[in-house]
C-alpha cells in the first residue's frame, strides 16, 4: 500500500517539516476502502489514493509550527481536528480551503 503514497504530497511534507523546524508525526495515511468505511471517512477518500496524511498534534505551539510550514510547503488544503493536522495535495477537489472537525 505504501507504494500509493503520491511523490508530491511526500515531497511537500519533507520541505514542511523542515521549515516548521519540528517533528511531523504521521497518524494516518494511506487507507484501503474497508479500512476507511470503519473510520467514518467518506467513500472516495484522498486517504484511499494516497494524497493526504494526518499528522499528530502535541500542543497549539505545536500545531502553530506545523501550520506555518505545510501552507510554506504549498498545501493548499488543510483540515485541523483537535490533536491532527490533515494535510492534502488533491488537486481535482477545490484548492485554497481549510476547515474544521
Amino acid at each position: 500500500m505504501f507504494d500509493r503514497i503520491d511523490s508530491q504530497l511526500v515531497e511537500r511534507l519533507n520541505l514542511g517539516r523542515e521549515l516548521a523546524g519540528v517533528p511531523f508525526v504521521i497518524n494516518c495515511a494511506c487507507r484501503c476502502e474497508r479500512r476507511n468505511a470503519a473510520v467514518g471517512g467518506r467513500s472516495g477518500s484522498a486517504h484511499t489514493t494516497g494524497e493526504v496524511v494526518d499528522i499528530m498534534i502535541h500542543n497549539n505551539r505545536h500545531r502553530y509550527f506545523v501550520l506555518v510550514g505545510l501552507f510554506a510547503a504549498g498545501f493548499k488544503q488543510i483540515g485541523l481536528g483537535k490533536d491532527f493536522i490533515h494535510a492534502d495535495v488533491t488537486v481535482s477537489l477545490p484548492q485554497q480551503e481549510a476547515w474544521t472537525y
